[in-house]
């Protein structure tokens, strides 16, 4: 019989070989010594030579495993990989450890008392690192936020963009056939939905930004549309 596995970690790439290995490197050392049966699963839609990396993780060490996605779309690769997941605990983070692993065990931690718990960057014990992201994308940001996350979905939640979330199998499984949204502002409809079925708590976490980014202008538009979608029913 394998051993047990309390906690899945999804890690959602696009194209991340200069950046996955130094992440899959910090987890792998930090959860070894937590004692917790624990998996990696990297959910890939790359080019970059990305897959090949992490194929040779999944060669050398049990705890990573490599599922190849066909189609772009983080929330599309979470969904994927949460699927695969096989513990009581199944959460993600990002490739490119802008929340390191002892900040994501504190999100492990607390929804071991709960039925969620996710990142925030809001709060006040915080500490966002490199703030990077452009004026624009912050304006983008802030109205999604206020007339979307508050007004039309109800979330009265300080930070849903945050790539850091820990959810109970229990609680996260029957939500998910109804998920639509393949994109990066998935976390919306995904704490929508599951804010109907179980708590959500908010961990203040250190979290540091990158210059690096796939961010266009243009993605604000796409995520308002189906954040309409959505929240329509159409």
């Amino acid at each position: 019989m394998g051993e047990e596995i309390e906690l899945s970690i999804v890690i959602p790439t696009y194209n991340e070989k200069t950046r996955i290995a130094r992440t899959l490197d910090a987890y792998l050392a930090f959860y070894e010594r937590t004692g917790l049966g624990y998996e990696i699963i990297v959910a890939d839609y790359s080019s970059d030579g990305s897959k090949e990396l992490i194929r040779d993780y999944e060669a050398r060490v049990g705890k990573v495993r490599l599922l190849d996605i066909t189609e772009r779309g983080k929330g599309l690769a979470v969904y994927h990989g949460f699927a695969a997941a096989r513990g009581e605990l199944i959460g993600f983070t990002d490739a490119d450890n802008a929340t390191p692993p002892e900040e994501f065990y504190k999100i492990v931690e607390a929804a071991r008392g709960d039925d969620s718990a996710i990142g925030s960057r809001g709060l006040g014990r915080s500490n966002v690192v490199h703030y990077n992201q452009s004026l624009f994308r912050r304006f983008g940001s802030l109205v999604l936020d206020l007339l979307f996350v508050r007004l039309m979905f109800g979330l009265r939640i300080s930070d849903t963009q945050c790539g850091a979330k820990v959810f109970r199998r229990g609680k996260l499984m029957p939500i998910l056939p109804a998920m639509r949204i393949k994109n990066s502002i998935f976390d919306v409809e995904l704490l929508w939905r599951f804010s109907k079925v179980g708590g959500i708590r908010e961990v203040p976490i250190r979290w540091t930004d990158d210059k690096f980014s796939h961010f266009k202008w243009t993605e604000t538009l796409d995520e308002a549309y189906w954040l309409l979608r959505v929240r329509l029913g159409v």
